[in-house]
């Protein structure tokens, strides 16, 4: 399940317009920095209850009327027929078969061409409907007919806290069990996928998220006599969302009718990256290539998708991490990438630049502490990255520019933000090195979980829900987010999807965690976390948590 959603965890330098009154973080137009932080020059749609084909597959059969055999009629104005002998009656039994013969293959061709069935075997029909559905070679915009990654969820004006709101049975069983069941939520969509496992088939279903709770749109199986590219899709923890479609790699899955779409790079697909569901980032190992490691960026461009670049690396694997937006924008920001070299054994930290791919840095990354890395958190206009000490900082430019470290204050912020969106390389500048906090509306610092200040007010956490070794390395500030109201802060426990959520409230102190979330780690999920829902998996059991009043 995907760690952000279209309205999640903001990713880090997605687009920041304010969708009052929820949206995340806003932004206002901004001047670039220097590599040293200095200044330089709708109604939700009506849900759809049918799993009936696209238009253009669903036209009606012409009805074919009785045939008349050859030689069976008596000829025009006679009263009676003539007496047939044998050789009449083999004759006109052959003439029938021949003329049933051609009236089968005629109907066989013209049903074939109403249904799209086409002679490439590499796709098949996938649909649980009683109508053949082929893969959609042509990407377009999904139908929305039934719910949209773009709708805004209702909720208070001014909402007083976070209360649970409704509980859905996935009829998956236990996330525990094999195969695990996953759920993706964006907008008004909701979709619960399991993956094919040895004899069990792929098993996904689509609703439509109503106050009253979700509404099943549609239902497909890998078992249904159409159910072979079912089977084939694979969802991982970090499937995307791009252009309002859930990307299963080579395929695209439309949540409001379970359409299939062939993905523009289906020929070259790989592990894919998505940012503010406007650009999707592919790249492939060079294992999987047997050749070189290769990337590509893809733009939605409004139901025309393009090709940005495509680059090919020396290095082995080249994958941006999942949960990292760029720093900068979606034209020419930077995305944090882990780059392997020789065989996994060397592995470290990079920029990978969407405006054509190049790398930028290359900074030792460790996988077995959080205090063997480098932090990087993501500004308006680049990063500033935390050494691996965490005693110096540098900033780095959108453009990969890096610039001379500075030293790091002693009692470092675990969450620091802004209502107006993430802040300027400048800001975090004077925060990191000089302790100045004025530009920011919400300061969380933490030196334990039992000991917390937030906004200069003691607050207390629950046990076990942070983690301390993350409070003081910054980590949480890209697991984090403000409500649009600025009356919530929303923190994700840790970036794996077994986490928790923690909703802190910024006036009081108060912390809500849901009570599901302390379910044991291989039987709970956080699936969504955005200022209007929050969705916990919890056994076989999606549990929604919204603000309330």
């Amino acid at each position: 399940m995907s760690l952000f959603s279209r309205r999640g965890i903001r990713p880090p330098g997605a687009p920041t317009s304010i969708r009052p009154p929820r949206e995340l973080i806003g932004s206002s137009p901004v001047r670039p920095s220097t590599a040293n932080g200095a200044s330089s020059r709708s109604a939700p749609p009506k849900a759809s209850t049918s799993n009936l084909p696209r238009p253009g597959n669903t036209q009606p059969r012409r009805p074919l009327g009785p045939s008349r055999a050859f030689g069976s009629g008596s000829p025009r104005g006679s009263g009676k027929r003539k007496p047939q002998g044998p050789k009449d009656v083999g004759l006109r039994r052959a003439l029938t078969a021949v003329t049933a013969a051609v009236l089968v293959i005629i109907c066989a061709s013209a049903l074939s061409g109403r249904l799209g069935l086409t002679n490439d075997t590499s796709i098949s029909a996938g649909s649980a409907s009683p109508t053949v559905r082929t893969v959609n070679p042509v990407v377009e915009p999904p139908a929305q007919t039934g719910c949209s990654t773009t709708t805004v969820l209702d909720a208070p004006a001014i909402p007083t806290g976070w209360a649970e709101k409704w509980r859905l049975d996935s009829g998956q069983g236990e996330l525990r069990d094999t195969p695990s069941w996953r759920a993706f939520s964006a907008g008004d969509c909701l979709v619960i996928a399991s993956n094919r496992y040895r004899d069990t088939p792929a098993q996904i279903t689509g609703y439509r998220l109503t106050d009253a709770g979700p509404v099943q749109l549609w239902t497909r199986s890998g078992d249904d006599y159409d159910g072979e590219d079912i089977n084939r899709l694979f969802f991982d923890d970090y499937s995307q969302w791009w252009g309002g479609y859930l990307v299963a790699r080579r395929l695209l899955l439309d949540p409001s009718t379970g359409d299939l779409t062939q993905a523009p790079w289906a020929g070259k697909s790989g592990n894919v990256t998505s940012v503010a569901e406007e650009v999707a980032v592919v790249c492939r190992s060079a294992s999987a290539t047997a050749g070189d490691t290769m990337c590509s960026a893809w733009d939605w461009n409004d139901g025309a998708p393009s090709q940005r670049w495509e680059r090919t690396y020396e290095e082995d694997s080249v994958y941006p991490i999942p949960g990292y937006g760029p720093g900068g924008n979606t034209q020419d920001g930077l995305l944090l990438a882990q780059v392997n070299i020789e065989s996994r054994s060397t592995r470290a930290h990079a920029l990978l630049s969407l405006a054509d791919g190049s790398l930028h840095g290359n900074w030792p990354a460790s996988s077995s502490s959080a205090e063997g890395s480098s932090v990087f958190i993501p500004a308006r206009d680049g990063w500033l990255r935390l050494s691996e000490s965490r005693d110096q900082a540098t900033l780095i430019t959108s453009s990969g520019q890096e610039g001379e470290p500075f030293p790091v204050i002693n009692e470092r912020p675990t969450v620091v933000l802004a209502n107006d969106g993430l802040p300027m390389l400048a800001q975090l500048r004077a925060t990191y090195r000089d302790g100045d906090f004025e530009w920011a509306d919400v300061v969380l610092q933490c030196r334990s979980t039992s000991a917390c200040l937030l906004n200069d007010n003691e607050i207390d956490l629950p046990d076990g829900v942070l983690m301390d070794d993350y409070l003081q390395g910054a980590y949480y500030q890209v697991l984090s987010m403000l409500t649009a109201d600025g009356g919530s802060l929303l923190i994700r426990s840790r970036p794996v999807v077994s986490a928790w959520a923690v909703v802190l409230d910024t006036e009081s102190g108060q912390a809500l965690v849901p009570e599901h979330s302390r379910a044991s780690r291989g039987n709970r999920a956080l699936a969504r976390m955005s200022d209007d829902l929050i969705l916990v998996l919890v056994g076989s059991e999606v549990v929604a948590y919204m603000p309330a009043q």
